[in-house]
């Protein structure tokens, strides 16, 4: 059967989604891609009310009256109104905490206060302190599975000073690094970049499930973002809200991959820290990276993405090849710390035969995340204080303010 004779066919919500060969496309197009418009038109009704425009206001330090005023996109996760959002959009690059946090809704300014932050995932928590009246909220899930490269997802976003858009985009990659940099846990890349205001929007699948959230900018060049997967948000968003900041686990080795032709690719253990949980648990130098506690090891970002989920004090199983045979070690995982050396940076194997790649400690972000920074005179616009639990009730000018 020729490439333009075959008939493909893709299950949506609310329907099947045809294409047929050359003498049935003119008589299902129309229909078939309507449906599909409507889907979305769907989704993007059913999640609005849950869309929150953050503005997050830095007084200067100079004794001048103008202040800086950020904006980001959130989404409510809770009935009790906490709001996930953006870290560039509450902190600026030098630390510096929001003075006032409020999130716009409908067009009305609601007092909000930051309840913690992460550097390394570009995710901070916030909690509105009076709820509107009529708001819906996204679920984080817990599930494992990512969407497959080339799945359509739908991004919610409050740009710049506008309503609730959506926007259809591809999911295009899963990276556990960029250039130099290593990420704590492998991140989604859509075809869709992120303007002012729009870090920290959610990505939602076909049938409206969350499945990640816009945290960074790649180059201009490259036009695409990365968003966090739902589960990762998730973590996040747990020790957050129970402790106001998030703790990794560590399990005191580096690696390198080592390439060769009989095996391939393999993931080994570089350096044993001294008197880490590793060493304390019988692991050596040379032993090949088999699995940790669920996720398999094959390259390096499987690592990271095993210690993404790790917890302080737990118990995890991890094996590893020892010349021909496979061991099974228990390592309690320990807290890591930044003086603390994290994972290994590797190079990709460009020829036959063995070739081990150097490493490099540390995590970092690859570029920072953009958001929309404007001078502000009027320090009444941000709205109330932190601390307040007054509803400001200003209109938002350019402000979608459809009812839920």
């Amino acid at each position: 059967m020729g490439f333009y004779e075959e008939e493909l066919q893709f299950s949506l919500p609310g329907g099947s989604f045809f294409l047929g060969g050359p003498n049935g496309v003119s008589s299902q197009v129309d229909g078939d891609f309507f449906s599909l418009q409507r889907r979305l038109i769907e989704i993007f009704e059913e999640n609005k009310g849950a869309i929150v425009r953050v503005r997050a206001r830095f007084q200067k330090g100079d004794g001048e009256a103008r202040a800086q005023l950020n904006l980001g996109t959130g989404f409510f996760i809770s009935r009790e109104g906490h709001v996930l959002t953006n870290t560039k959009a509450t902190q600026l690059d030098s630390g510096q905490k929001a003075d006032r946090i409020s999130v716009d809704h409908n067009g009305i300014d609601y007092a909000a206060e930051i309840l913690g932050s992460d550097l390394s995932t570009n995710l901070t928590l916030i909690k509105v302190n009076t709820l509107p009246e009529n708001f819906n909220f996204l679920h984080l899930s817990d599930s494992p599975i990512t969407p497959a490269i080339g799945s359509m997802v739908v991004r919610l976003s409050a740009l710049y000073e506008f309503g609730p858009s959506p926007q259809m985009g591809l999911i295009t990659g899963l990276e556990s690094s960029f250039g130099t940099e290593i990420f704590r846990v492998p991140y989604i890349r859509t075809n869709m970049t992120l303007g002012p205001g729009e870090p920290g929007s959610p990505l939602l699948d076909l049938s409206g499930k969350l499945v990640a959230v816009s945290v960074v900018n790649l180059p201009p060049e490259l036009q695409s973002s990365y968003s966090i997967p739902a589960r990762a948000a998730l973590r996040i968003r747990d020790e957050l809200l129970y402790s106001e900041n998030v703790t990794y686990g560590w399990l005191g080795f580096q690696v390198q991959t080592r390439t060769t032709t009989q095996h391939g690719t393999q993931v080994v253990l570089q350096e044993i820290i001294p008197d880490g949980p590793a060493e304390k648990s019988g692991l050596l130098s040379g032993d090949v990276l088999s699995k940790i506690a669920d996720q398999d090891i094959r390259v390096t970002g499987d690592v990271g993405e095993a210690f993404f989920y790790l917890r302080e004090g737990q118990f995890v199983t991890v094996k590893v090849f020892r010349g021909d045979q496979e061991i099974d070690f228990t390592v309690k995982v320990e807290p890591w710390s930044e003086d603390q050396p994290f994972l290994a940076k590797t190079r990709i194997p460009t020829g036959d035969g063995e070739n081990e790649t150097p490493f490099k400690e540390g995590v970092q972000q690859p570029v920072s995340a953009e958001v929309s920074k404007i001078e502000d005179e009027n320090t009444s616009t941000v709205g109330a204080t932190a601390d307040s639990t007054e509803v400001v009730g200003r209109e938002s000018e350019n402000s979608g303010n459809d009812d839920q």
